[in-house]
This record gives C-alpha cells, structure tokens and sequence, in this order.
C-alpha cells in the first residue's frame, strides 16, 4: 500500500491461533518439457505469453504464518525488441523474507534449453525508499526462442492485494491459485471480464482458482489508463472461522483504525505542534478558505516530503525538528495544525484511478493507497503531501471516483470514527483553463510576424507553474517562459516577457505576456502568402488512426481553452479562404453538451479576429460514443493544420 503504513500487530492478532502445520511442498516446473505447438498466426507474432500463472501459498512454520508468491512465466520472443524486453527479469522484494526458488531457461527453436547462472543474480536497494530487487539475465536467447522462468518468495502474509491478468501482448494460458488452511476464507472480484474465482474442493486446505485461455492483448489507447482496464483479480481475507464468524478488513475497521494511526500523538509531538502552529500566524477571523491556503503554503514551504517511510518521518515532533516527512507524517501533520487552529478536517483515503479505480463494493484496504483532506466547512480538498498542488487542488486521478471519508466522533473522552464511502468530485471546467489573447502583426517585408501573447493557466494548467515560479532563479524563469513559448514558434525571437500570479482569481491562475518575432508561421508561394494561423494555438492531440476502441474514454481532468487571435492583415490583401476557420462540432448528451470545438472568425476592414472556444466538462465518454469524442479531439487537430491563402487585392 503506497503511502499507507501497515501495522504487525493487527496481523498478530488475526493469526495467533495455534493450528497443526500442514506439510508444504515448493513449485516446480516440468523439467524436460516439448516447445509449445504455435498456429501459423502466433509464430508470426513478435512476442506471444504462452503460460502466465501466479500463486499465493498461505501456511504455518514452526507457528510462524507465512506466505509464499510463485510467478511462472513462458515467453515466446521473435524479434530483437521482444528479446531485449524480457532477457532481463527483476523481481520485487519488498515485503519478502527471501527468495527461496529461482529458475530460468530458453529454449531455442530446435529444443535445446540454456539454463540460467545463479552467478548472474544481482541485488539492488533504493536506499531512499528502502525497496530491494533482484535482478537477472537469460543469456543465449535466440529469435524463435521460448524463455521460461519461475520465482517462488517466502513473503510475509498479505491479507489483500491485487493480481493483473493482461498485458500487451496475448496470452495462451492465464491461472490463478491461492491455497490456505481452513479456517481462512478469502473474498475476490475479478474485472473485465475474467473468470470467476471458484472454490475447489478439499479435505485439508482452501482452494481458489481460475483461468482464461486465449487473453487478448491490451492496447494503451489515448484518453485511457493501461492498468485501470487490464483484468485483474482483487482479493481479501474476509474471514477467520477459528476465531469469529465476523467480516475481517471492513471499511468500518479501516476508518476506525486509519484515525488512530493518523491522530495519536505523544507528549512530544503535542509539545512540538503547539510551539509550530504558533509560528503560523493564523487570523481566525479570517475566511477559512484563505486561513487553509496560508497554512498550507507555510508547511510546504518549511516541510521536504521524502519518500522513506523510517519511523521518524512520521512522528511530528521529529518531522518539525528535522524538516522531513513520509506521506503519513505530512497527513498528521497537516490534522494535527488544523485540530489546533478549530479548522474541521477529516482524511479520506482513495487510490490513483490510473492504476485502479476504488471499488467501493469490494470492501479490500488494497484500494486505500493514498491521503488527502476534506473539509466539511467548505467542501473541499486538501492534497498533504503534493507540493504542486494547493487548495483546493489535489491530484487528479484522485477525482471522479469514490473514496473511504472517515468521519470522526468522540462518546465522552474516548474517539473513534466512522466510515463514509464518498464521492470525490472533479474539479469543474472552467477551473482549469488555458486561455489565449494574442495579437499578430505583418513585418514591412512580409517574412515574419511580430505577436503579442497573453497566455492564462489556470488549475491543474497552472500548478506546473505557480507553486514553483517564486523559488526560480531568473535564469530559470528565462527558460521557461523560453520553453513555453517556442512550443508554438520554434524560431521565436522573444523581445520582453513578463509573468505573475493573476490576482483575484479562481485558483491561482498564472499569467505570461510575451512579445515575440517569428518567421515560423509565414510562407511564399509565388504572389501568394500562406499564413499557418491553425499553429497559432500551438500542437494539438491528434487521433487520427481507425482502429477498433477498447476501452471507455477517461479525461485526467475536466478543461476549458478560450482563445481570441487578432490578425492585422497586409492592407494590399486578401484571404481567399476565411471559411475554414469555421468549425463546428459538439458531442450532444441529451440536454448537454459536455465536449465542444467551435471557432469562428470576424472580419473587420483588414482585421481578422478568430475566436475559439473548446471544453471537456466531464471525466467519461463510454465506447459507443468514442467517434463522437474523437470529433472534439481531433475539430482542433484540424484547426492546427488551418493555413490562410493570402493573395493580392
């Protein structure tokens, strides 16, 4: 779980229970296996998965409970890329005891196999987040050849975790198995159509399975995620009949003891938080919202966030102390201050909806991977740990799906909470804006356009910008205002700029006004001007290929661009096609319209004035209406590739 600390004495206290050891027996493979028969199709792929299981092995050691995680694979390669992809494994150690059982070979088209070196084995540490891999190479890998491989890791037990099912390429054969002893009983919920997990029957253990023949592969497409639309299983243990009949991990449970661990504070991290909140100058007569944002801009100004999870880093007093803190540390940091200042504040947990979107059906802590704050005064949000984004901003992909809201309550002096699932909304359109005001000039010799832009970011469009542009040296404000104009005119000659915070407005908005000169949009054609007003509104999304969709569309956030681009044309001519700058289209809902790209222009005397107005005002689109989204998308694809004919009167 990211950014979610897990605690062994909860665990303890599930499988203290003293029960017989049944006799275990490691995986193995079939030690002098035939190749795979291939149809003339799959020999013609580039790589093909011809087996894909994974295991989860619960028993009892020497009244240790324990896990043990098999990955077997085979792995069909035919061209130099599928080689170079998987002729080096790395397998994660976290979470793991040790790596009991390695093998590995390819085996070539005639049948000869080459067998993995134990030399080879490397391990690696990221000292920062403490994660440890091993890694290896399967050398004597030859085009046609079949690498097959199997790690078995002694783990420590995880009571709810995930298993992805699909990738990139097809698979011929994809299983499950998760073995335990009896008198623990696991929930799970496959998506996207996987099989379900049955239940096998069996004297001494449980046993849950499934598999799927023939697994399509998955292509990353365009206003999608990759892993949110893989099939995976997700599982949970759910009961221990030894114990209790009741429902273990509940999100009950999980607001109750989530609260405990985000508010219990020691006598030194409330001797640390009295003397800080001091320091923060806090006016309660103030609005709450501005009273909110100055806090937040102090912490993340003074607090480094690190992405160690060292006890340290999330007791209070040492984060206040040495100026650095976990995920967790910033998140009861932040509850701690706004309980000191009487500024209502609840946590919620949720998960990023590129990787999984929270299921709040499926009661599993594997969705509760990340914190955020809401504030039930204001209704809004608070991202703890994230410097870029400020309230009441927090990561996009943590919108527009439900999330656990743990609501605190105290009977007397004891306190506890209570479970809400909730929805966390997107934020609305016209938050996140990229709006443009530019203004375009003819040189005396018609080679080159001197512009005047004015570029406004705001939202999520302007936390790239705005969080950071007080901490710039000039140098490097030089280069971004550099950066972010050539990203329209390669050649721009720029001759004054400025850029600032815009006061008063929704979010922070950040303005950059940029005086320019630039050949880039100017062409000859004999008597003839070609003027590429389209790359005015700088690159654009193009979506263009026709191959089937697969998945349903996703935006990461809701957005609005409002362009005005005012054109002073050559007195002695004219534009013979002012047409095409009239584009129309719009996804129609019913009495909505959630997606639109409309431009239009204005003609007065020798001055062009084009107008362009383009939103997304909703997170999802589903496959049937995919062409109509695609319009939208690609209505300003078109307008980018617009270029204006300019002959003489």
């Amino acid at each position: 779980m990211k950014g979610v600390i897990l605690f062994g004495a909860l665990l303890c206290s599930i499988f203290s229970t003293t029960l017989e050891a049944k006799e275990f027996k490691l995986y193995d493979w079939e030690k002098d296996r035939s190749r795979y028969p291939l149809s003339e199709k799959d020999v013609m792929l580039s790589e093909l998965i011809l087996k894909q299981h994974t295991q989860y092995e619960y028993v009892f050691e020497d009244k240790e409970f324990v896990m043990y995680s098999t990955i077997h694979r085979i792995i069909y390669v035919n061209n130099n890329e599928a080689v170079q992809k998987h002729n080096r494994i790395v397998i994660s150690m976290s979470n793991a005891i040790e790596l009991v059982k390695l093998k590995a070979r390819a085996i070539n088209r005639e049948g000869k196999s080459i067998y993995f070196d134990e030399n080879n084995l490397k391990e690696l540490k990221n000292e920062e987040s403490g994660k440890a891999f091993k890694i290896f190479a399967i050398e004597g890998i030859e085009l046609g050849s079949e690498i097959e491989y199997y790690f078995v890791r002694k783990m420590r037990p995880t009571v709810f975790d995930r298993v992805f099912l699909q990738f990139d390429v097809p698979v011929k054969s994809n299983s499950f198995l998760l073995t335990c002893p009896e008198h623990l009983k696991f929930d799970f919920k496959v998506y996207h159509d996987f099989p379900q997990v049955r239940e096998e029957d069996n004297d001494e253990m449980n046993v849950y399975l499934t598999s799927m023949k023939d697994v399509p592969a998955l292509r990353s497409e365009a206003f999608s995620h990759f892993d949110a639309n893989r099939k995976r299983i997700e599982f949970k243990l759910a009961y221990n009949t030894a114990r209790s009949t009741s429902r273990l991990y509940t999100w009950d449970e999980a607001a109750k003891t989530f609260y405990t661990l985000l508010t219990e504070a020691s006598k030194d991290d409330q001797k640390a938080l009295g003397k800080f909140v001091k320091t923060l100058e806090d006016n309660p007569a103030e609005k709450v919202d501005d009273r909110i944002r100055k806090v937040e801009a102090k912490i993340k100004a003074v607090i480094q966030v690190s992405e160690g999870r060292g006890e340290s880093l999330n007791e209070v007093a040492s984060i206040l102390n040495v100026k650095v803190a976990s995920h967790q540390g910033m998140t009861r940091l932040f509850l701690g201050v706004f309980e000191r200042l009487n500024i209502q504040c609840h946590p919620v947990l949720t998960c990023s909806r590129e990787r999984t979107k929270f299921d709040e059906e499926f009661d599993t802590w594997a969705f509760l991977d990340d914190y955020i704050l809401y504030f039930p005064e204001t209704k809004q949000f608070l991202a703890p740990y994230v410097f870029e984004c400020r309230y009441p901003f927090i990561q996009p992909e943590f919108t527009a799906q439900k999330g656990l809201f743990i609501k605190p309550f105290a009977v007397g002096d004891v306190k506890s909470a209570l479970s809400l699932i909730e929805e966390i909304p997107a934020v609305d359109y016209s938050h996140n804006l990229d709006n443009l005001n530019m203004e375009v000039v003819f040189t005396d010799d018609l080679s080159s356009n001197r512009i005047h832009s004015k570029r406004e970011f705001g939202g999520y469009n302007a936390s790239y910008f705005a969080p950071y542009y007080e901490m710039m040296s000039e140098d490097q404000r030089v280069a971004m205002i550099e950066q972010i104009t050539k990203q329209t005119a390669p050649d721009a000659g720029i001759k004054k700029w400025s850029a600032a915070l815009a006061p008063k407005s929704k979010s922070d908005n950040f303005i950059v006004d940029v005086d320019f000169e630039s050949a880039h949009f100017v062409e000859r054609a004999g008597s003839r001007i070609l003027f590429k007003v389209g790359e005015l509104i700088g690159p654009q999304l193009e979506m263009y290929r026709d191959e089937q969709r697969m998945s349903d569309v996703e935006n990461d956030f809701n957005r609005m661009y409002d362009r005005i681009i005012k054109i002073h044309l050559p007195p002695t001519y004219r534009v013979k096609n002012l047409d095409d700058l009239r584009i129309s289209i719009a996804y129609d809902d019913e009495d909505e319209i959630p997606f639109s790209f409309r431009s239009d222009y204005i003609l007065n005397g020798d001055i062009l004035e084009v107008r362009i107005e383009e939103y997304y005002k909703e997170i999802y689109a589903p496959t049937s209406r995919y062409e109509d989204f695609r319009k939208v998308v690609n209505a300003a694809a078109d307008f980018n590739k617009i270029t204006l004919v300019l002959e003489k009167k």
